[in-house]
């Protein structure tokens, strides 16, 4: 598929699933998450990546998902979280699926209520952390995680004021059907 079928299929998700976010709720992300350094070996770039495998290293990259290259030593955080490079700007916010080796500068997003973020629901709320961090971050004004703790985000919610998790895996869910459907 190229890229020019990409941006329509996109452009149409865009226009199918736009959001009434009149009923949500400003939530504090240092209410929902820990944030802190991900874990590393301490290895120079040339004895960390001297050997291939399996297990990503999630490098300071706003490119792919932010892994570095792959190694085979065992992981040093455990997949279902989000990660940030707090040496650049914040277009290095991803949603860690694997477990994987923390890189220097790379923080972990921690959810203080694991049980109840999906994999769908943290790809939800990655975007909302992206959309409320882009532009106002770059390599003089940088992107922390004493910043990101005080960050206010607006998530669905139930009609009891919690956070709608529901709302936000079918949402999702919807979009991956979508692009399947759009790719066969």
């Amino acid at each position: 598929m190229g890229l020019a079928k990409i941006d329509e299929l996109v452009n149409e998700i865009k226009q199918d699933k736009r959001v009434d976010v009149s009923e949500w709720r400003e939530f504090r992300i240092g209410d929902l998450f820990d944030i802190h350094p991900t874990k590393n070996y301490g290895l120079t770039n040339q004895k960390l990546f001297e050997s291939s495998g399996e297990t990503p290293v999630v490098v300071n990259s706003s490119l792919n998902n932010g892994v570095g290259g792959f190694v085979d030593l065992e992981p040093t955080e455990k997949g279902n979280i989000i990660t940030f490079s707090d040496t650049t700007n914040a277009d290095s916010i991803f949603y860690q699926e694997k477990d994987f080796i923390g890189y220097s500068h790379v923080q972990g997003v921690y959810p203080l209520q694991p049980e109840k973020w999906s994999k769908q629901s943290l790809i939800y709320f990655v975007t909302v952390f992206r959309n409320i961090t882009a532009g106002r971050f770059d390599y003089v004004v940088k992107f922390n995680r004493k910043i990101a703790l005080e960050l206010n985000v607006n998530l669905p919610v139930t009609k009891d004021g919690e956070i709608d998790f529901q709302y936000m895996e079918k949402y999702i869910n919807e979009i991956y059907t979508y692009i399947y459907q759009a790719l066969i």
